[in-house]
């Protein structure tokens, strides 16, 4: 009985979700709970891991870390909303009458949730010029599809990406000009399911592996080429620029079942596309403070503007000028508490961090702007990471 409610809870977020992924909708990175705390994506940051797909001029200048495994789980939309319905789900003998009941009705006619796990194969280096890793993330997409229908997608991707920066030997003193160079690749794989309303009680009390084996199921690769350049002034100043995608072809095979990719019986629909060329630019600042130091170690400022050419490069799916702007602040205190802030997609981000060296703690919150408008259909996020660093 206990088996039966967990598979008939974990089906129901499984039956709601997102459109459909294209080509240029191929995400080549990793979440971080640090990285969001601080507004997002920075080409000038280069103190996490998650940097390695940032800028890689950085890896001159990134303190040197091997990743040995990480968790990071992240979460958006009515979490607690979904958890609460699924906790009923395990007590209430008549699922039509839990689902058309006005609760769930309204949830499942606006609804936009997500999980993400990043880890636990989670392996790379940074540091002295160098930059590699391999990682997995796992998530599940909910998302209204029509009236009273929901429709999900799950996904697993893995990445593989690797570089090198070098120091341009024309810097002089403490000014420093670096450029680098990262080759990555992805491969995903991502299951869709779509039901209505009235075929939620059926979905639950026949859940099999059939459920996701019997549906469609999308398989995209890429392999791409980012490029960027870092300057740098001391420990005080820094500027980035990079060039994200500037060539990364993708292949995207659609297959009817899950099961006919599984036993190769069935002939994919392919599709060739490139991602859009990704410009960003942002600057670091980080004042001196003296005997502050001894207590207050280190303030970043961050200021970036992302995704520059959307207007040029992807103009179907640009979106307003104020929604490119990220800006993040990060006191370290004690050398282990970070205090972390900032503002991306016109959404504010707060969080925290805990160093103890080999064992590390991020949580964040943070906005998201699902429409191409600020305040259009924002979505407010959680995320906690688990690092393990030597």
């Amino acid at each position: 009985m206990h088996v039966r409610n967990a598979a008939a809870g974990f089906a129901f977020v499984l039956s709601m979700s997102v459109s459909t992924l294209f080509a240029q909708d191929l995400s080549i990175g990793v979440p971080s709970a640090r990285t969001s705390a601080v507004g997002g994506v920075h080409t000038a940051y280069t103190e996490d891991m998650s940097s390695l797909f940032h800028n890689p001029a950085g890896f001159v200048d990134a303190p040197v870390q091997l990743s040995i495994a990480e968790i990071t789980v992240g979460a958006s939309g009515p979490i607690f909303d979904i958890a609460n319905i699924v906790i009923q789900s395990f007590s209430e003998s008549d699922l039509t009458a839990l689902l058309g009941t006005d609760t769930v009705l309204n949830l499942i006619t606006s609804i936009y949730a997500a999980a993400d796990v990043a880890g636990p194969v989670y392996f790379g280096y940074v540091g002295k010029g160098l930059g590699f890793g391999f990682f997995n993330t796992t998530d599940v997409t909910v998302e209204s599809s029509g009236p009273l229908s929901i429709r999900a997608v799950i996904g697993e991707q893995v990445m593989l990406a690797g570089g090198y920066a070098l120091r341009l030997p024309i810097a002089m003193g403490k000014h420093a000009l670096d450029v680098g160079i990262l080759l990555k690749g992805a491969l995903r794989g991502e299951v869709e399911l779509e039901r209505n309303l009235l075929q939620l009680p059926d979905l639950f009390s026949n859940i099999s592996l059939d459920t996701v084996t019997g549906e469609p199921f999308r398989f995209v690769s890429g392999i791409g080429l980012d490029v960027g350049v870092r300057y740098s002034y001391a420990d005080v100043f820094a500027f980035g620029v990079v060039g994200k995608d500037l060539f990364t072809p993708t292949l995207i095979q659609e297959f009817a079942t899950l099961d006919g990719f599984i036993n190769s019986t069935e002939t994919p629909t392919q599709t060739y596309g490139q991602l859009p060329i990704d410009l960003s630019a942002g600057m670091l600042f980080s004042p001196r403070l003296g005997r502050l130091e001894r207590y207050v170690n280190d303030v970043l400022l961050l200021v970036d503007y992302l995704d520059i050419l959307d207007f040029l490069t992807h103009p179907a799916t640009a979106v307003n000028p104020v929604l490119h702007v990220g800006i993040g602040l990060e006191i370290t205190l004690l050398q282990i508490l970070s205090i972390r802030g900032g503002f991306s997609q016109g959404l504010f981000a707060a969080g925290m961090g805990i160093d103890l060296s080999i064992f590390r703690l991020h949580i964040a919150m943070f906005g998201s702007e699902l429409s191409s408008e600020p305040g259009g259909r924002s979505v407010y996020n959680a995320m906690i990471g688990l690092e393990f660093r030597l």
